[in-house]
């Protein structure tokens, strides 16, 4: 493969040198980075180095077939049969960083691939993995600390999509539990593959519903789940994805919900049906009796907003 070609259709590991670079980790990653995504011969040197003298953490248990495809990986431009593919890069990543959250990428893309690679196509990871999804999460994560104290307690995810931000939630903070909802069914599965040890802990649960369809009682969500009506209380919604939906669902919540929401002002997206031309029209949009944070982030593609309050 090409070198531009390679940049093209991995672009996303940009947005993973977001997350290493903002959790202080940048040289876990600068190795395969540089290797792989520069093309710097000294780190593919030095990692097969490394694999050969079993200097990485369980690379005793890789099985040599997986070693093998890594290695023709790293020496992919001087080898025309072979096919560079996404799995083979994050798991890489994973056994050389030793990162829990490439390590839940990498089991989400195993989903795909592995386990259903038959029924179902890997979702385009460079808009999942992108600089800006990734920058606009760990964002999040961040100014929510400086505004809350203890448990999140229940927590509801709007419009969740696969939801890679709830592991910074879970990585920062006490969780009871988090829902994530989104209207797509086909995004459930997965997300609970990834998430399979707080599944099955009890801590987070995939919902298909539209979440301007949900109702309240009081500060208790209450939603259908396979014909059933379910109610729990919640304490906080998250919407990143405010610009792909009305404004329907934060007018149903109640007065005094902690909300945190995201929305942007990339109006070219064909997705995105309801952005903002800045911070003050968000403000407008999602009013607020008690704004704890109100910030702009520059993603190089457009301009996120964020608010965290009191609606």
């Amino acid at each position: 493969m090409k070198h531009i070609e390679f940049t093209q259709k991995f672009h996303w590991m940009n947005g993973l040198s977001e997350y290493f670079r903002a959790t202080g980790q940048e040289e876990k990653y600068e190795p395969i980075f540089k290797a792989l995504y520069h093309q710097n011969y000294y780190r593919k040197r030095d990692i097969i180095m490394n694999m050969v003298e079993g200097k990485y953490e369980g690379i005793e248990k890789v099985p040599y077939e997986l070693r093998r495809a890594w290695v023709n990986m790293l020496l992919n431009e001087h080898m025309d049969d072979v096919e560079v593919k996404a799995e083979l890069i994050t798991s890489l990543i994973a056994t050389v960083a030793d990162d829990e959250f490439v390590n839940r990428i990498s089991k989400f893309i195993d989903y795909f691939v592995v386990d259903h690679a038959t029924e179902l196509l890997l979702p385009d990871l460079g808009d999942f993995l992108s600089r800006g999804q990734v920058k606009s999460k760990i964002w999040l994560a961040t100014e929510l600390a400086k505004c809350v104290e203890g448990n999140l307690g229940n927590v509801a995810f709007y419009g969740g999509w696969y939801n890679f931000a709830a592991f910074f939630l879970f990585s920062q903070f006490e969780v009871t539990k988090i829902y994530t909802i989104d209207n797509d069914m086909s995004v459930i599965s997965p997300t609970e593959y990834m998430y399979k040890k707080e599944v099955a802990d009890g801590k987070f649960e995939a919902i298909t519903h539209d979440v301007n369809l949900i109702k309240w009682n009081e500060k208790n969500m209450v939603y259908t789940s396979h014909h059933n009506e379910i109610e729990t209380p919640v304490n906080m919604i998250v919407n990143t994805s405010c610009e792909h939906m009305t404004n329907a669902w934060y007018e149903n919540l109640p007065d005094g919900m902690f909300v945190a929401l995201q929305t942007n002002d990339y109006f070219l997206n064909p997705q995105h049906s309801n952005c903002c031309n800045d911070l003050e029209e968000a403000k407008s949009m999602y009013p607020m009796q008690s704004i704890m944070y109100e910030g702009e982030l520059d993603t190089q593609l457009y301009n996120r907003f964020m608010l965290i309050g009191i609606k």
